[in-house]
């Protein structure tokens, strides 16, 4: 009977000393890589340092924000390592915390070089509170985005909100506020224009009351207002903004009394005297 072989095999001392001498190797192939790599970062961080604000650093913006807060807001100073900024959450912060910015592009051209382009919000409208002569200061662009700037904002019509404070800078108009945005829109564009919107009251829960170019006063509603964003109820806006533009075409004096109805969506405006309920 055969006796059972030893399933244990056993290394000579050459084929051990072989075996270390491999691991040993590999060790030292392993830690001159690691070492490599450290130094080549190290020399690839060394030239991304900025030396020079004035050659490295190029800020693309409009009139509204400064480069200097650009660059503060993106932690671009001399001695910044341009390969060690978070990047993408510096820009969420800028544009959290810069209402008046709509976007921020930034290209890195390595190794020590970075070009960042601010896109501005251009504002349509100002923004104010029912009975408030005083500027507010607020405007709003086409996202319906709020911000405040007044240099050059004299001729754009005003948005009357129903309450103070209002829509803070930074935050989205919504409701009634919202559907007057989209009418002042709408009326910068082809016959919509003779309207010639001054202002809009969208503090009334049924209705925009619109004062127009000649200073007659339009009470406006049409289907969906409260999803002004959809096709059906832009569609609608269309339609009784066009009614109303040809009613206000076809009237033959520039009586200021006149308060025009466009709030009857079958496409008749009636046309009533000052003292009408509002």
């Amino acid at each position: 009977m055969k006796k059972p072989k030893n399933q244990i095999k056993t290394h000579s001392p050459k084929q051990a000393a072989l075996i270390f001498t491999g691991l040993s190797l590999i060790s030292a192939i392993a830690i001159g890589i690691v070492f490599g790599y450290n130094s080549l970062r190290n020399i690839y961080l060394e030239q991304c340092v900025i030396t020079d604000l004035n050659r490295q650093v190029e800020i693309n913006h409009g009139k509204m924000v400064d480069g200097e807060v650009i660059r503060e807001k993106l932690g671009l100073k001399t001695g910044a390592n341009l390969a060690l900024i978070d990047f993408k959450t510096k820009r969420e912060e800028a544009l959290k915390t810069t209402p008046n910015i709509r976007n921020i592009s930034i290209s890195r051209h390595l190794p020590d070089r970075i070009t960042v382009d601010v896109e501005e919000r251009s504002p349509i409208a100002r923004v104010n509170i029912r009975g408030k002569k005083a500027v507010s200061g607020k405007v709003v662009d086409t996202d319906g985005v709020v911000f405040i700037w007044q240099r050059g904002t004299n001729m754009l019509p005003t948005i009357r909100e129903a309450d103070a404070p209002g829509t803070h800078p930074g935050a989205h108009l919504s409701g009634r506020a919202l559907a007057a945005l989209r009418v002042i829109e709408a009326c910068q564009e082809g016959d919509l224009r003779e309207l010639g919107i001054l202002e809009i009251d969208a503090s009334k829960n049924d209705y925009l009351l619109a004062t127009l170019g000649n200073y007659s006063r339009a009470k406006i509603a049409w289907n969906q207002m409260n999803d002004i964003d959809s096709f059906e109820s832009r569609d609608s806006m269309l339609k009784q903004l066009e009614f109303l533009t040809k009613a206000v075409r076809s009237h033959i004096s520039d009586d200021q009394s006149v308060i025009w109805n466009a709030t009857d969506t079958s496409g008749k405006i009636y046309a009533d005297i000052k003292g009408a309920v509002l």
